[in-house]
């Protein structure tokens, strides 16, 4: 193993943190900036891995590098401020970088060294477009779905598939740390949407633990006694209080705070917390009533015993 394939896999160590970290940030800006620097640092990696093997196999993925780390920078400066100008800048740029992508990859393409690289090559062109697309458009998903089929053809690019040594004849190797950044792009991918539909799911299940808590409150009345409350069906109330508690913990899991951006995405986590805290004090005030009709009933013997010794003493 030569000392470049080495330097290779330490700067492969780093991009790969770079590149999980990435795609867990939600916030557009903060991951074009982590995205650019992390693909920097991949654009070192593959230098060496040339340096290692052979460079006319890695132009391809250097050029790659180089290019994305340069658009996510330029993205991330245009979407710094949201302005007309900067709008058209972001759409100008975009239309730049898909032209230099395109014309870039197909003159390498036609130069690499056999017809199974071309191939290859020429797919991940395909799914390179798509991603420069996708990191462009708004939103958290349309980026994300498409480095993820694009991290699976890079994937093959580290595999003897693609890298060759120069001499003849020619020798394959794989590039492992090269692998496990593509493998760490996915599995970020993955972890994030596990994430994200978790949230949904806790979503749902608060849903039907409101109704169910609703239910019970709306059966007790503000006059209601404790005999009525265990006649009527209605829960114990030390296991409405766990459903009560449970409800502010899965509200407060549920909330996504990458979403509050302006007032009105405020405003909404808001209602919904102080609507549960509503409920808290409401159960807080049957509690007391509990409390006091048991006291009441616990003081009508002792007051019963009382006024007949006050008979008997009268006697």
């Amino acid at each position: 193993m030569s000392t470049w394939f080495i330097i290779a896999q330490i700067f492969g160590i780093i991009t790969i943190g770079f590149e999980f970290a990435s795609y867990q940030i939600k916030d557009k800006q903060k991951y074009l900036l982590v995205n650019g620097i992390g693909s920097a640092l991949w654009a070192v990696m593959f230098v060496a891995i040339g340096m290692a093997t052979s460079m006319s196999t890695q132009v391809s993925l250097i050029i790659v590098a180089v290019y994305s780390s340069t658009r996510a920078l330029v993205f991330f400066w245009i979407f710094r401020k949201d302005s007309k100008r900067r709008r058209m800048a972001g759409k100008i740029f975009l239309g730049f970088m898909i032209l230099v992508a395109l014309s870039a990859g197909i003159y390498v393409i036609v130069g690499l060294p056999t017809r199974e690289v071309q191939i290859l090559q020429s797919v991940a062109l395909v799914f390179a477009l798509g991603f420069v697309i996708g990191q462009y458009m708004p939103g958290k998903h349309p980026v994300r779905i498409t480095v993820f089929f694009y991290a699976i053809l890079l994937l093959l690019t580290q595999t003897p598939l693609n890298i060759l040594y120069a001499e003849p004849p020619l020798n394959f190797r794989w590039n492992p740390m090269g692998m496990l950044i593509e493998l760490a792009k996915m599995s970020s991918v993955l972890v994030f949407y596990f994430m994200f539909f978790n949230k949904k799911l806790i979503a749902k299940r608060l849903v039907k633990l409101k109704a169910i808590i609703n239910c019970e409150m709306n059966k007790i009345t503000s006059d209601t006694e404790i005999s009525v409350l265990a006649d009527a069906g209605v829960m114990k109330l030390g296991d409405l209080e766990k459903l009560v508690a449970k409800m502010i913990r899965m509200e407060i899991k549920a909330i996504d705070t990458s979403e509050i951006t302006n007032v009105t995405s405020t405003e909404s986590n808001t209602q919904a917390v102080l609507a549960d805290l509503k409920t808290v004090h409401d159960l807080k005030m049957i509690l007391e009533k509990v409390i006091r009709l048991k006291m009441q009933k616990l003081d009508k013997p002792k007051m019963a015993s009382l006024a007949q010794d006050a008979i008997l003493a009268k006697s």
